[in-house]
């Protein structure tokens, strides 16, 4: 276990600059003919993250916890009410707010916060899009593919910030599903469903390969917290 974690620890030390030259070289991306630029330091959208869209509804008051390049906010806030972008990294929210002005969006507001720290308030649907690897790495600029934190603060933390009926969304590996299963019912969540996301093209497969993106098999997890009625009908 401790080779293994030193492994990973040093084969991210050696990805995450690497990214960064590959951003530098092409720091802009085309998804479904919305313009996305990539700022060095900040995850490219390569799982097809912007198909979570297909989970918001009119009226929507929605949270992207972990915002990122702001392709989940791009592609959301068209369709919903209104929408908070929060990230760790100074550098997604900044890398954020300029894809909404690039897409003229009106509606989305953008802000630092190490998770929920600065966030106030309800939300309809809250996007959450975990790091994959655990690892520790104290940087925010470094917490885009690695946390140990994100899930265990997320599970803890989001039933207050969810509205009567409201949803989360999480993308993570789908052979992962009974960790989400067993977080969810530690916090008073229920899975309502589990479905993998978009094939990718074979443009987006060949970038992923260069970027080391593959093999995940990433899936949306849609959850709601459990009612009182369904908490007491099982006790």
């Amino acid at each position: 276990m401790i080779i293994w974690s030193f492994a990973k620890r040093a084969f991210m030390a050696f990805w995450y600059p690497y990214v960064g030259m590959l951003n530098s070289i092409w720091p802009s991306i085309t998804i479904d003919g919305k313009r996305l630029v990539i700022y060095r330091g900040v995850y490219k959208p390569l799982e097809n993250e912007h198909a979570c869209a297909d989970y918001c509804r009119e009226g929507d008051k929605v949270l992207d916890l972990g915002c990122g390049s702001g392709v989940g906010a791009v592609f959301c806030a068209p369709k919903v009410r209104e929408l908070l972008a929060v990230d760790i990294s100074p550098s997604a929210v900044a890398n954020t707010a300029e894809n909404c002005k690039l897409n003229g969006l009106r509606n989305v507001a953008v802000k630092q916060s190490d998770m929920f720290s600065r966030v106030e308030g309800k939300f309809d649907l809250i996007l959450a899009n975990p790091p994959y690897l655990e690892a520790d790495f104290e940087n925010p600029e470094r917490q885009f593919a690695t946390s140990t934190r994100y899930l265990p603060i997320l599970f803890s933390q989001v039933g207050k910030h969810l509205a009567g009926d409201g949803r989360l969304l999480i993308q993570y590996p789908i052979w992962f599903r009974g960790l989400i299963e067993r977080l969810a019912a530690a916090h008073g969540m229920k899975l309502m469903a589990v479905r993998r996301m978009p094939l990718k093209s074979p443009s987006l497969l060949l970038l992923s390969l260069l970027y080391m993106q593959f093999g995940f098999r990433s899936a949306f997890y849609l959850l709601q917290p459990v009612s009182a009625g369904e908490a007491a009908s099982t006790s």
